[in-house]
């Protein structure tokens, strides 16, 4: 399930002073996630060094930056969250590549996501009404 960013141990700092955080080790809905190819790959015939990608991946630090080449390097692939494209979806270049939805989608049901999501939520939503609240 979902990971509260403070379980992943700290590995260090980037160039930019934010932690890094290591989320491999930490399965999605179960699976190992080094076995999920969930991650940017970069096409750097595109790549027009704008750093996008790089200053975007904030909580998740996939990207380190080579300063001589002027260009992201995926430096912690399996840190990108299972799904996440963002930084793909800002690039100007289409540089950065994913695997296809229904790669993803491959995934999320040998994980049964769906099904613990849906469990999830129910467990979440009779906690709610045991407490006397609502979110």
């Amino acid at each position: 399930m979902g990971v509260i960013m403070s379980e992943a141990p700290m590995i260090g700092k980037d160039i930019l002073g934010r932690p890094i955080r290591d989320y491999s080790k930490i399965p999605w809905w179960g699976v190992p996630r080094e076995e999920i190819p969930w991650y940017p790959r970069i096409d750097y015939e595109r790549c027009i060094g704008c750093g996008l990608c790089f200053l975007t991946c904030s909580g998740r630090n996939v990207y380190d930056w080579d300063f001589e080449k002027n260009r992201p390097i995926v430096a912690r692939p399996y840190n990108c969250m299972v799904g996440c494209n963002t930084c793909a979806n800002l690039c100007p270049r289409d540089a950065i590549i994913f695997p296809s939805i229904a790669e993803l989608r491959k995934w999320r049901d040998k994980a049964q996501a769906v099904a613990k999501a849906r469990k999830k939520i129910e467990e979440l939503k009779e906690k709610v009404r045991k407490e006397g609240g609502s979110q």
